[in-house]
């Protein structure tokens, strides 16, 4: 049978155990009770909603050989492990088909793949349960009530990722027949489908049974209403997206339900997390991705990191040399470290509507009046014929401290301080011939305790599917294509309040709509880093038949040590220049291949094209 009819209906019931699986009406989950048994037993009634759950992504470090493959193929970042030939590389040339891609193909078990297929069995399960709920033995209304909202949550999750990888996807809520062919099953607009997501979770709201968030650590992997508010907000923002929205014009749609996601959650005591504990950390922002459950960060995590995933030490999958690391993993890009604004000034490095000169990224079109400062480059006749970089990273708004390693970073190494050199012969210097050092200049700081390292292992930062922030310019970046600014840029001066930047500050006091459009993608990409919004927001900004051009080059900063003087250059980070840095920035990685035989077999029952673009 057909992987896609077989993942979707109840006609293969999936197990419990996930161990074993039967394709017969009778054989229940664990092969010897019927399913009026299961739904006749309070243990199973939720022991069948409990494995809906078992297919959530670990996400983070949990994609191919522990590297978080969206920050890798975003321009924020570059897989050092380009020099094994797998992973991200094959991307960056161009590599993979329908049958073989870096982010389908099961490698190993724990590493996050075939979300096709996974997505698709657990929506059948889910749908299963639901068909099923309303008759099942439970331990009271209450908790039956609970169960059935948190199972619509989490089918509007699955429902979610699907579209971000695939678009438009069908729309299935039901339990098929166990003879039906599916000849009538028909791809979605992907607008339609995230609204669909918007209405499970509405209807899970209703439910005052469902918490708004996880007090017992026990119950870590249940569903709540600040992750229907969360799913909202961003499947509502998308829907509108250029990506999705098929020319339809839904921004007032996501402007409304982006508002309403926003004022619950405030009103149940979301917000941002302000007030740093640890001061070996610059910011509230460092340590909100390190702290552990209860911690007062818990304020902004909406849905955190899943008690089973265990958390990779950075210094063994994202470290540096200098403290003894397997692997540096993705490591920030230049085109990154210029979107953080001078602290002082406020004011962004770049000019905001035009930040390079020449689409290889090396003629930087720095901004005037930023107080970033540069050296004059000179003819032999003295006349200065442009500028570099002279003093980079100093004055910075404080989240660049918080995700990026630099030249002249410190970091501990066991109990000592030590100063990280990336020149030349220096302690972490830039290779482009070895895994374990950067190609960009730069080494990851996000997640990381202040003290991993080699000598002192432990479990750094886990994933956070949403926060309160997201969020926040969720609703921000719907509100300024709604034309209102008045909503939108507090929002944005909020958030950027605790990057450290004055609160009054106006940067856009003429009410300019498509500043104000670069403003918030702007600020989305130095509050996300590596949190994958810069892979998704790349590609719903654009149209699918259009190339992702701000992916196309990557370039790093090569310091030199001139005496007490370092001298800093831009290069070009995996090209020459007769080619793109990246091949994946071309239109068919919008989306994700539908696996070969899926597609084949859909066209072929349904008699119209099933395949993504491109692929």
């Amino acid at each position: 049978m057909n992987k896609f009819i077989k993942y979707i209906p109840a006609a293969a019931l999936l197990v419990i155990s996930a161990a074993s699986c039967s394709d017969e009406l009778d054989v229940t989950p664990d092969g010897r009770l019927t399913m009026d048994e299961v739904w006749a037993s309070v243990d199973y009634t939720e022991s069948f909603l409990s494995a809906c759950f078992d297919d959530i992504p670990s996400k983070h470090v949990n994609y191919y050989w522990f590297d978080n493959l969206p920050s890798a193929l975003s321009d924020d970042g570059w897989s050092c492990d380009d020099v094994e030939g797998v992973g991200p590389i094959l991307a960056y040339k161009g590599q993979g088909n329908a049958e073989n891609n870096l982010f389908e193909t099961h490698y190993l078990d724990g590493f996050d793949c075939e979300y096709w297929k996974r997505y698709w069995r657990s929506i059948r399960k889910i749908n299963t349960f639901l068909a099923n709920v309303d008759e099942a033995a439970v331990r009271s209304e209450s908790h039956r009530q609970r169960m059935t909202a948190e199972a619509k949550i989490l089918r509007a999750y699955y429902y979610l990722e699907l579209v971000k990888w695939y678009g438009d996807i069908p729309i299935i809520k039901y339990v098929p027949d166990v003879d039906d062919d599916f000849a009538d099953v028909r791809r979605e607009p992907a607008w339609k489908v995230l609204q669909s997501c918007v209405e499970d979770c509405e209807e899970a709201l209703d439910c005052p049974e469902v918490p708004w968030r996880i007090a017992n650590l026990s119950e870590r992997n249940r569903m709540t209403r600040g992750i229907a508010c969360a799913i909202i907000s961003q499947a509502s923002l998308f829907a509108a997206s250029k990506l999705y929205c098929h020319g339809e014009n839904l921004w007032k749609y996501a402007c409304d339900k982006n508002k309403k996601a926003y004022e619950l959650l405030k009103a149940n005591d979301f917000r941002l997390y302000t007030e740093r504990i640890d001061e070996h950390y610059n910011s509230a922002y460092a340590e909100l991705f390190v702290g552990s459950p209860g911690y007062p960060a818990e304020s902004e995590r909406i849905m955190g990191a899943r008690p089973e995933s265990a958390n990779q030490p950075n210094y063994w999958v994202w470290g540096m040399p200098i403290q003894n690391n397997y692997r540096a993993g993705v490591v920030p890009t230049q085109e990154l470290v210029d979107c953080f604004d001078v602290l002082s000034t406020g004011q962004p490095v770049l000019d905001y509507r035009q930040p390079y000169k020449d689409e290889y990224h090396l003629e930087p079109n720095f901004n005037p009046n930023s107080g970033y400062k540069l050296t004059d480059i000179k003819d032999e006749n003295g006349n200065v014929k442009g500028h570099r970089d002279s003093d980079p990273y100093k004055n910075r708004d404080l989240r660049f401290e918080a995700v990026v390693i630099h030249n002249g970073s410190t970091v501990f190494v066991g109990d000592q301080e030590s100063v990280v050199t990336t020149f030349e012969d220096g302690n972490c210097e830039l290779r482009d011939n070895v895994r374990t050092h950067t190609r960009t200049g730069y080494y990851n700081n996000k997640f990381r305790q202040w003290y991993s390292c080699a000598n002192k292992r432990t479990a750094d930062g886990g994933w956070v599917y949403f926060r309160f922030a997201e969020v926040m310019l969720n609703y921000a970046e719907a509100a300024i294509e709604c034309g209102d600014l008045a909503t939108a840029m507090p929002l944005i001066n909020e958030i950027r309040h605790r990057a450290g930047f004055a609160p009054e500050v106006d940067l856009n006091p003429k009410g300019d709509v498509d500043l104000a459009r670069i403003m918030v993608r702007k600020e989305r990409r130095t509050e996300f880093v590596f949190e994958e919004h810069r892979f998704f927001d790349n590609r719903r900004w654009t149209a699918n038949n259009e190339n992702i051009e701000c992916e196309k080059y990557t370039t790093g900063m090569k310091v030199t040590r001139q005496g007490r003087r370092y001298l800093y250059d831009r290069f070009l980070v995996g090209s020459t220049g007769a080619a793109p840095s990246k091949l994946s920035y071309e239109a068919k990685w919008h989306f994700l291949p539908i696996p070969l035989s899926e597609s084949t077999t859909l066209e072929e029952k349904t008699g119209v094209k099933w395949q993504n673009y491109g692929w």
